[in-house]
């Protein structure tokens, strides 16, 4: 598939505590309590096969859906407090399962957990790579799903990072 491109969908949600406390609130949470059904997308219900805690490149785990999907991630950057006290974690998803499999073959997700003057900034950017003449598909039918189900994802997000 070299040539096709992704399209990429991105959400923020702010949080009332520091970018590094959030970075270690949120991403080591299981993604089950995170990523729940949400306009008919599937819920996350776990993970399996892991290579290892979720904090160095490298590592991989299956992570399984709750309507039976799964797919692969690869962790590809993991930095707590970066450039500019900017954590970062990213990953490339593959092996989809289930319906995804039918529209995507690979996924590239990119956070960002950005120091504010009053707490921190959380971003998710999420590239799909659409299989041949599913990117209309994608961008038009999936796309605005996929957006809400993000915003969903990242409140919940905050809402763990700013618990005590």
């Amino acid at each position: 598939m070299v040539g096709m491109e992704h399209v990429w969908f991105t959400a923020a949600v702010e949080t009332s505590v520091a970018a590094p406390t959030a970075f270690g609130r949120v991403v080591p949470r299981d993604d089950a309590t995170l990523f729940r059904r949400h306009l008919g997308l599937p819920g996350v219900a776990g993970v399996r096969d892991a290579t290892g805690e979720w904090d160095a490149p490298g590592r991989q785990r299956t992570v399984r859906l709750d309507d039976g999907g799964t797919f692969r991630e690869t962790l590809l950057r993991y930095d707590p407090e970066g450039p500019e006290r900017v954590g970062h974690f990213d990953y490339r998803v593959t092996h989809y399962t289930g319906k995804l499999a039918h529209l995507v073959d690979e996924g590239i997700a990119r956070w960002e957990f950005r120091p504010l003057a009053r707490g921190s900034l959380i971003r998710w950017s999420y590239g799909y790579r659409p299989l041949p003449r599913r990117r209309f598909v994608v961008e038009r039918i999936v796309g605005p799903l996929w957006r809400s189900y993000m915003r969903a994802g990242l409140a919940e997000c905050a809402r763990v990072a700013e618990q005590e």
